[in-house]
C-alpha cells in the first residue's frame, strides 16, 4: 500500500516530466522558428531583387529582418521561461 507521501512523490515526478517535455518542445520549436524566419526573409528579398533588378540589396535587407525576427522570438521565449520560473518558485 502506498502512503500519501508516496503518492505526492509520484505526482510531483510526473509534473517534473511534464515540465521537462514542455521545455524541450519550446526549445525545439524555437530552432525551427529561427530557421524559418531567416529563410522566409531571404526568399522574399530574393524574389523582390529579381522583380526590381536590385540584386543583392533587398536579399541582404530582408535577411537582416529575418535575423531580427529570430532574435525577437528568442527574447519572447526567454521572458516566458523567466515568468514560469518565477511562478514555480512561488509554489
Amino acid at each position: 500500500m502506498i502512503n500519501k507521501s508516496g503518492l505526492e512523490m509520484v505526482k510531483s515526478l510526473s509534473d517534473d516530466k511534464r515540465d521537462l517535455v514542455k521545455s524541450l518542445i519550446s526549445y525545439s520549436s524555437l530552432g525551427l522558428e529561427m530557421g524559418l524566419c531567416v529563410a522566409i526573409g531571404i526568399a522574399i528579398g530574393y524574389f523582390l531583387d529579381r522583380y526590381f533588378m536590385t540584386s543583392p540589396y533587398l536579399t541582404i535587407i530582408f535577411m537582416i529582418f529575418g535575423i531580427v525576427a529570430a532574435m525577437k522570438s528568442i527574447y519572447q521565449l526567454m521572458k516566458k521561461l523567466e515568468k514560469e520560473n518565477e511562478r514555480n518558485k512561488d509554489k
